[in-house]
């Protein structure tokens, strides 16, 4: 019987029988039942047939696609082999151990081990020379030993390619004395592996393997009338897929319906489907257009069947031929799709090395978006960390080359240099081609920060020629080449001369190439077309248009090229670098044909970005786009063309800090500002304003205004913001509306509680389900609120409808400050009405700036003048605030006594207290008006619907549950304590400590002081009380807004620390120096303690806006909770608590004291986020 002996000797008939049996029902892919025949006897027998029936168990499972229960099964026997074994046992478990050498690095990306033990087995069968008397099991270990090499060289330690061509020289003799003594089971085991050793030898330099040979070894069995059809029909199908560039179309045709017509006829579980994957895939390669729906409905049918059948293998290897041949730009969630699958097959097989294949697939999908690139880094990270156990040093390094791709496109250099410098070092043990990548991405990441830096660009031109060096000398020019284009392409302060140097260089090497594809080639032709066709237009200085003509014909030249190989991005960015060529030659002169020809160019390579749905170049065409402004400029184009570029350039903008939510809250914020930060943005943002103001758009005016404020802290308080009640009842009404808020909320909380490796999957998931929603009005509805998307106009006029129900006494104002050409402007809204109001007002920003510099700013360990108090009272025309008194002058006539009104500051407005300045009637704004501050009035929306979607209970009692304070109690704690280099007063400590307790006994609440007051202690207030009071110190670092915090008695609770914590809406008051003083970056982009406490959850937070003395914090906290407590007691506990009018209130009772008559005591408190906590 075909394989059933070892030395010589035959099985028993017994085991004989079962495993012919057994054998049937595998090739046909029953491998249920194959198993179960097994398994079920497997008790039955010992010694050499027992290691007979376990070897084709784990062959099974192999076959399968269950590599770890092979592995398993090999193991747990050979553990409990004695030294007394027959020559026979010898062999068999020989056999046993060198195939569990090749599992175990599939299992667990080690190699060493599995390597040593396979060549100490190797040397005890003398270099396995029983194959020369086609020994079954010799056999098997041989070829089993050449796969564990090659896969090695492949993904751990390369060696010479003389090495492994002597470990597969016994392949052709061996299959031909097989196929003589008509073994073909094993004849087609050794075809497999050949076929396998063939696709890697060109990466491996191998050189004895073929296609020809190959092919002969396969016609061998094929002209065998008595070869079984299953083995006949598998040779065939092998054929067909690896031979796409060998054969002609109707040879693979004939081959692949002969094997369909065997597979069908012997009765074959998934053959036929396995072929007929194959050729939907080779079709998508060769046209991507026959990527249609009911090719994707065929394809789901057939997984589902593989499911059913449980034949992992076919599952997984249809997939890999899947995502092999679709391009990367195409049916993006498709892809998705079946790299999710992978993953879940790689994970089902527990081959290790298999799943991390299969997740750097992923990865790199995610980074061709590259919008997405914060989750490449999130799983990147995370698949290094989980690799360190291994010595896979081949996905090492790929994990450290993903992260450093990831950490570029988000443009931080620092870590993108630091992993590239990782990958490079691990691939240069063994993998030169490899590393020359990884030197690639280290070049981009020096280049970053240097290309404006003369010092640093001669650090980065001698690094890139020691590098190009390397690459030429190891014949890897085309590497060589990507490194130039970089120099020529990037370094801007090159002379003209030396970047047509590195050009003829570049050329050169091309020329020298003689590897490299027929693609490849043209490729490099284009990108050195691209460079120069931008050095021409960069030159050119007439506005004749035959001056121009050679440097758009080498454009069309590169874009062509591309083109032909559907290089689609590249092309696209081609046309981009035209558009602003020919944009380039409008400047030198202003014809409309030549600004509308930049703009056709621009909507081309825009189309081109929308298709390969690359987020970073979709970002940089709008921007770009944006030119056509000066068309309006012109009187050639209207203003609503103008605001809608604009618009798709803001939009795209948002799209890059969208995945930034895949950060701790903290370095999202910070990632989210940098974006915000960006002058390209705000120019954005300064262009709309200028159309909407000059066209009279003031709808569009202010609700630019509105996308132009504090996007990151709006877009992290969305993250985990709350569905408003009426939009999600009437979500969850419509069935199929509530499946998909079901399905995206329980990806969210398994994200929020899987392994980072994992969560890259359920992102992708959740992007899918999120797609669904975005089709339904009312569900885009909810994710724009979750996603922090800029408040509307008729989301705040609801906003002032409720507020106005909550107190009808008064009307709501929303008062916004707007820095435009050197001047601020009030754009303000007035509760329900349809239209803003937009003025212009005095001081200019250059006057505020001076103002803040003379009377607020200090040297470290002194006081500001404003701090040592005016000479002149505070209604005298030389009192310091008058002049700034014109910020507030235009409320006069546009707001009435006693409106409520929310502040949303610009710039350097954000440190001025804009509540203690005078209207036109020498009135007080803020006597005049209850007063909330908001960095945008989107925070504002967020904050209210927070504070209202958590009502509380009024606090009953101070007791505690398991050693918490209860959800709905009020908590009061204070640190007073001596510290380093800080004056202290003990009886001031006795009079806060007694303040702290006497207010939490009357208003019933729990209160601790002094060393009882840790980070845990505080923390836990926090997370579980509705109102939580701190008085105490702020330590304010201004290098490090990250390093502000509170300082209790174990510590500082940093701000880093808050953006970790989750809270229920609470009202916060911080009665400590400087607790409301924020750090505020281009685009009003806060970072302090107030932004903190409100990512984690705030509703509200007071604090003070600059230092002040403990006596002031007192009696402000002593009247802010003796107005609560009023306030409570006549509106009931059903009630609201007013904290802006309260905080109106205290903040006045202080002006009125003459010790803290001066603005510096009174005006330091400030309320932020919801006016008012619901009781």
């Amino acid at each position: 019987m075909d394989g059933l002996t070892c030395n010589g000797d035959e099985f028993s008939l017994d085991c004989q029988g079962l495993v012919a049996r057994s054998r049937q029902n595998s090739e046909r892919a029953e491998y249920s039942k194959a198993l179960a025949t097994l398994r079920n006897s497997v008790g039955r027998f010992s010694g050499a047939d027992r290691l007979r029936i376990l070897l084709e168990i784990a062959s099974i499972l192999g076959a399968q696609g269950y590599k770890r229960d092979a592995l398993e099964t090999l193991t747990e026997d050979v553990g409990t082999l004695n030294n007394n074994l027959t020559p026979e046992e010898t062999c068999l478990s020989t056999q046993m151990k060198m195939e569990a050498c090749l599992l175990r690095p599939l299992v667990t990306t080690s190699f060493k081990m599995a390597i040593e033990e396979a060549e100490i087995l190797r040397s005890q069968t003398s270099n396995f020379a029983a194959t020369k008397d086609l020994d079954s099991a010799m056999i098997e270990t041989a070829l089993t030993y050449a796969k564990l090499r090659f896969l090695s060289c492949e993904y751990h330690s390369p060696v010479a390619h003389t090495e492994l061509e002597a470990i597969i020289s016994w392949l052709l003799p061996t299959f031909d004395d097989l196929i003589s003594a008509c073994r073909y089971r094993e004849s087609r085991k050794i075809i497999y592996a050949y076929g396998v050793f063939l696709a890697s030898a060109p990466k491996l330099g191998v050189t004895n393997v073929d296609f020809q040979s190959w092919n002969r070894m396969i016609e061998s069995v094929l002209s065998v009338p008595d070869a079984p059809p299953l083995i006949k029909a598998d040779v065939m199908a092998q054929l067909a897929m690896r031979a796409d560039d060998e054969l002609d179309g109707e040879q693979i045709t004939k081959l692949e319906e002969d094997a369909i017509k065997i597979y069908n006829a012997e009765g074959h579980l998934v053959g036929a489907m396995d072929v007929r994957c194959q050729q939907i895939s080779r079709a998508i390669k060769r046209d991507h257009t026959s990527l249609s729906d009911e090719i994707l409905e065929e394809m789901k049918g057939y997984f589902e069947k593989y499911e059913a059948t449980e034949s992992l293998v076919s599952y997984q290897t249809a997939v890999h031929a899947m995502l092999a041949h679709i391009p990367h730009w195409l049916g993006f969630d498709v892809q998705l799709q079946l790299s999710h699958i992978n993953d879940e097959l790689a994970r089902l097989s527990g081959a290790l090395l298999i799943s991390q294949a299969v997740r750097f697939r992923l990865i790199a999908q995610w980074l061709t978006r590259s919008g997405a690139a914060p989750r490449a880094v999130e799983a990147s990270e995370a698949v290094y960390a989980a690799l360190q156990d291994g010595d896979c040093v081949y996905f090492q390094g790929m994990a450290a080359h993903c992260a450093s791709q990831a950490y570029f496109q988000l443009q931080d250099h620092a870590r993108a240099q630091s992993w590239a410098e990782r990958a490079a070092s691990l691939w240069g043990r063994g993998f030169p081609h490899l590393r020359t990548d990884a030197t690639n991405i280290l070049l981009h990441a020096k280049i970053g920060p240097g290309a404006e830096n003369t010092e640093a660009m001669k650090d980065v031109i001698s690094f890139a020629e020691a590098e190009i060096e390397s690459d030429v000398n190891n014949g890897f020019m085309t590497h060589a080449q990507q490194k130039a284009e970089m120099i020529i392409g990037q370094l801007t302060r090159l002379r003209s001369d030396e970047r047509c140097q590195w050009m003829d260089r570049a050329e050169q090497w091309m020329k020298n190439d003689a590897a490299s594809s027929l693609e490849e080639s043209d490729v490099r032709r284009a990108a050195l077309h691209q460079l120069r066709a931008t050095q021409l237009g960069a030159n050119i200085q007439s506005t004749q248009a035959e001056a121009w003509e050679p440097c758009m014909a080498v454009f069309e030249d590169a874009v062509s090229l591309y083109m032909k190989h559907k290089r689609l991005l590249e092309a696209a960015n081609t046309r981009m670098m035209q558009s602003r060529a020919v944009f380039r030659h409008f400047q030198l002169s202003p014809l409309m044909e030549l600004l509308q020809r930049s703009l056709e160019l621009m909507d081309i390579s825009l189309d081109l970005f929308k298709t390969v749905d690359n987020v970073a170049f979709i970002t940089l065409a709008n921007q770009y786009r944006s030119s056509i402004y000066t068309g309006w400029k012109c009187g050639w184009v209207s203003a609503e063309a103008v605001l809608a570029a604009l618009r798709d350039a803001e939009e795209a903008w948002a799209r890059q800090r969208a995945d930034m939510t895949v950060f701790a809250s903290l370095e999202a914020v910070s990632r989210r500002q940098q974006l915000t930060s960006i002058k390209d943005l705000r120019d954005v943002y300064q262009l709309a304003f200028s159309v909407c103001l000059e066209s009279g758009k003031l709808r569009e005016l202010w609700e630019w205004t509105q996308r132009g404020k504090a996007r990151s802290l709006s877009d992290q308080l969305g993250v985990d913001g709350i569905i408003p009640a009426d939009l999600r009842k009437q979500a969850l009404d419509c069935p199929k509306r509530k499946d998909l808020i079901q399905k995206s909320e329980q990806l969210s909380n398994q994200i929020s509680s899987g392994t980072n490796i994992a969560r890259l999957r359920l992102r992708g998931e959740l992007d899918a389900v999120h797609t669904q929603m975005r089709a339904d009005p009312l569900l885009n509805t909810i994710l724009d609120i979750k996603n922090g998307t800029p408040v509307k106009l008729e989301q705040i006029q609801q906003l002032a409808l409720g507020m106005k129900r909550d107190d009808p006494r008064r009307d709501i104002v929303f008062v916004d400050w707007v820095e435009y050409l050197g001047h601020f402007w009030v754009v303000l809204l007035r509760g329900a009405s349809e239209q803003p109001t937009v003025v212009r007002c005095s001081p200019s920003v250059d006057d505020v700036v001076s103002w803040k510099q003379q009377w607020m700013d200090a040297d470290p360990g002194q006081v500001s003048a404003l701090e040592e108090g005016d000479l002149y009272p505070e209604d005298d025309p030389e009192f310091s605030l008058r002049a700034l008194d014109g910020l507030v002058a235009p409320l006069e006539n546009l707001t009435q006594p006693r409106d409520l009104l929310v502040f949303c500051p610009t710039g350097i407005l954000h440190s001025i207290p804009l509540h203690a300045l005078w209207v036109a009637s020498k009135t007080l704004i803020l006597e005049r008006n209850p007063i909330v501050y908001s960095v945008s009035l989107t925070t504002f929306w967020q904050c209210c619907d927070r504070a209202r979607s958590a009502r509380r209970l009024a606090p009953a009692s101070d007791e505690m549950e398991n050693g918490r304070i209860t959800s709905g109690n009020w908590t009061f704690a204070g640190v007073f304590e001596p510290v380093p280099d800080e004056s202290f007063n003990p009886k001031e400590q006795d009079r806060v400590y007694s303040l702290i307790a006497e207010t939490a006994a009357t208003l019933k609440a729990a209160s601790a002081t002094g060393a009882t007051v840790t980070k845990q202690h505080v923390r836990e207030s926090l997370e579980d009380s509705a109102l939580f009071t701190f008085y105490g110190h702020c330590r304010l670092e201004r290098e490090d807004l990250a390093a502000q915090g509170l300082q209790l008695a174990d510590g500082r609770l940093t701000v880093r620390d808050m953006f970790d914590m989750k809270l229920h809406a609470p009202h916060v008051t911080l009665v400590a120096c400087d607790s409301a003083s924020q750090g505020i970056a281009a685009g009003d982009e806060p970072l302090g303690i107030v932004t903190a406490l409100l990512c984690a959850g705030a509703g509200s937070v007071l604090g003070t806006i600059w230092p002040t003395a403990t006596r002031a914090g007192r009696r402000f906290t002593t009247q802010l909770y003796r107005r609560i407590l009023r306030h409570r007691a006549n509106g009931g506990k059903a009630g609201l608590i007013d904290l802006a009018e309260i905080t109106q209130g205290a903040a006045l009772a202080l002006r009125q004291d003459m010790d803290t008559i001066q603005p510096y005591h009174w005006a330091a408190f400030v309320l932020h986020g919801s006016w008012a906590m619901y009781d």
